[in-house]
């Protein structure tokens, strides 16, 4: 086992694109229009499409201080956290905020879900690490920029197929003409799973049509629709219980038939104009969900969201900036019944929540000699409320918030550069987690607070033609933290509570390597210790993590193959349960022959048995959820 990691270390090799520092690059996600980024930022992508793209996490991986977990449960969707911000999500995306094209993904209670986003249709993803409260304001313990591709004349479709049943059919057309330019992407997926009672199946199209005017003017109007109508959910099950079968779900979870059904549906505008950019959008979303419970253990949840948003860029002499607003509101609906066993039994819970918020902007940078000094400030208003039409809990609830930040960067050689900054972030309780009251009573849980976050970072980076790499050093406290536990009373479901102060520290490094025109090293490293009031590490949150990778070009065939180790980490609070450490290792071959493009994957070669996801906090030691084993995949794209 041994042998076969370290000949992967040596001769493997992955695309430069894959993990890049942004030196001379403008970075959308940091809004300002500069060539010099004084915080910690990563690009990523996958523009050979070799990988698999059930999930986006999968192109994530690389990025040192970025964890992703919870890859191949669909019930729950993929988890992302940033330096441990993000770790409580009991599904989907929590603390980080998501935008795609500029237009926030993240609801304004600082929700994410990604699965109506098309995976095929994006070209790189920006990623800011750390705290940029001052930038976009809730949730924003880390920033996920996604960039979709250019449109060009396109017409081509992929299918793949693999182990466990995966199963998968991209069809791509787009065109671009002088004036306009229009795109249409469907997908459609669908895979057995590899534990029991984990199969699920979706479908998700996507348009675009894109207007260029006058002056470099345009205007963009997309809409998304994403249909899931079944993901079934595995659950956790205990260690003992990986040890007698590890494809078992958990027996509750069948019996209560857990799992959610989703239709989603997103519009969206994007105008440009001269150095003016706004944009609009509305989301509305379905969600239909069995938990493996009785009480309570249905929900229904509709939820509309909507938002616009608008900037302005300058530039004068050595000053250059940027100042904007946006504004959200949130309604959702949210009814549960209990869970007879799968079958719809008596109301529990009848209420509407929302949320509102408002908030503006600048962002203000000026040169003097080899530095550059950038300064931010935010101010965000929230308005939380409830209308509770099954017990006596309405109310609300308004937070008016400010969010500094100031960084300073110098270019200290033709090839070095460094940075410090220090940031805040602020992140209030999602709905679900406020509407999650452990009381048993209806309306939102009335001790769960915000909790607030202040940063400071150093950053050394260097930069030349054919290496480049970056060293960062953190430095982050956070008060009241909001973790997830169960109860004994209501086994299976999650709540929420703030544990106190959190200090986050650690060393994150990444590096590029193009030894020839044709091959390429990445090497990504992070050791970070997060840490409670109790002393005791923030749970699921691996203390160490490293990234190898290494692509070569032989004619027509591409080569790849990457590395991964994720250290220990914990499932619980009381760090009393150690999930054990892990390597894995993928490879992919690609070549072309005429119209096709053929690309063969395989992923954790040597079998290694690891978890997939952890439940913190699980009643009754439920906290694993087992990762597949090696899956094999065939991928074939014809282009017409």
């Amino acid at each position: 086992m041994r042998k076969l990691y370290l000949l992967v270390v040596l001769t493997s090799f992955v695309v430069k694109s894959q993990v890049q520092q942004l030196d001379e690059v403008i970075l959308n996600a940091q809004r300002l229009p500069s060539n010099v980024s004084p915080m910690s930022t990563s690009i990523v992508s996958d523009t050979l499409g070799l990988l698999l793209q059930q999930e986006i996490g999968t192109s994530l991986t690389a990025v040192p201080g970025l964890f992703v977990s919870s890859q191949q449960n669909y019930t729950q969707d993929t988890r992302i956290s940033i330096r441990g911000f993000g770790t409580r999500a009991a599904f989907g995306i929590r603390g980080i905020k998501v935008l795609l094209d500029g237009i926030p993904i993240t609801t304004a209670d600082g929700q994410t879900q990604l699965d109506h986003v098309p995976l095929s249709q994006i070209s790189n993803v920006q990623v800011l690490r750390g705290l940029s409260g001052g930038l976009y304001g809730n949730a924003s313990g880390g920033v996920l920029f996604l960039k979709s591709s250019p449109i060009t004349n396109q017409k081509n479709i992929t299918a793949t197929l693999g182990d466990f049943n995966t199963q998968s059919i991209v069809a791509h057309l787009s065109k671009a003409k002088e004036k306009n330019q229009f795109r249409i992407t469907l997908e459609h997926k669908k895979q057995a799973g590899y534990r029991a009672w984990s199969a699920y199946e979706n479908s998700a199209l996507s348009l675009t049509k894109k207007f260029l005017l006058k002056n470099h003017n345009s205007l963009e109007l997309n809409y998304f629709y994403f249909n899931s109508p079944f993901a079934q959910d595995p659950g956790g099950i205990t260690r003992e219980q990986t040890e007698q079968n590890r494809k078992q779900a958990r027996s509750a979870n069948v019996l209560y038939q857990a799992g959610e059904k989703v239709q989603h549906h997103m519009f969206s505008a994007r105008w440009k104009r001269k150095s003016w950019s706004s944009y609009v959008f509305y989301t509305h979303r379905q969600l239909d969900a069995m938990l493996p419970f009785e009480n309570s253990g249905q929900i229904d949840l509709s939820r509309d969201y909507a938002g616009a948003g608008m900037h302005h860029n300058g530039r004068k002499n050595n000053w250059l900036w940027q100042y904007g607003w946006d504004m959200a509101a949130q309604f959702d609906s949210r009814k549960r019944y209990k869970n007879l066993e799968g079958i719809t039994g008596a109301q529990t819970l009848n209420q509407d929540e929302r949320f509102q918020t408002i908030g503006g902007y600048g962002v203000l940078e000026t040169q003097l000699n080899h530095w550059r000094i950038r300064g931010t400030l935010r101010s965000d208003w929230y308005r939380i409320s409830i209308d509770d039409f099954y017990g006596d809990s309405s109310g609300n609830n308004t937070i008016a918030v400010v969010s500094p930040s100031l960084a300073i960067h110098r270019q200290l050689t033709a090839y070095w550069d460094g940075y410090l900054q220090y940031s805040t972030g602020y992140e209030t309780p999602a709905l679900n987690e406020l509407s999650a009251n452990p009381s048993g009573e209806t309306g939102f849980n009335p001790s769960l607070k915000p909790q607030q976050s202040s940063s400071i970072e150093l950053g050394l980076r260097h930069n030349i033609a054919t290496f480049n790499s970056q060293l960062t050093l953190f430095y982050t406290e956070t008060k009241n933290e909001i973790i997830p536990y169960e109860t004994a009373q209501f086994p299976g479901q999650t709540f929420y509570a703030n544990t106190g102060r959190v200090n986050r520290k650690g060393i994150e490094f990444e590096s590029n390597w193009s030894f020839s025109s044709t091959g390429n090293i990445a090497v990504s490293f992070h050791y970070g210790d997060y840490k409670t009031v109790a002393k005791k590490d923030l749970p699921n949150v691996p203390r160490k993590q490293f990234s190898s990778s290494l692509k070569q070009h032989i004619g027509r065939t591409v080569l790849n193959a990457q590395l991964r180790y994720v250290g220990s980490r914990y499932a619980n609070s009381d760090n009393t349960v150690e999930v054990p450490r892990f390597w894995t290792s993928d490879m992919y071959v690609q070549r072309s022959w005429g119209m096709t493009t053929w690309t063969l994957g395989i992923t954790n070669i040597a079998n290694t048995l690891y978890f997939d996801n952890i439940r913190i906090n699980a009643f009754g030691r439920r906290y694993f959820e087992p990762a597949a084993t090696r899956l094999l995949f065939l991928k074939c794209l014809v282009s017409f």
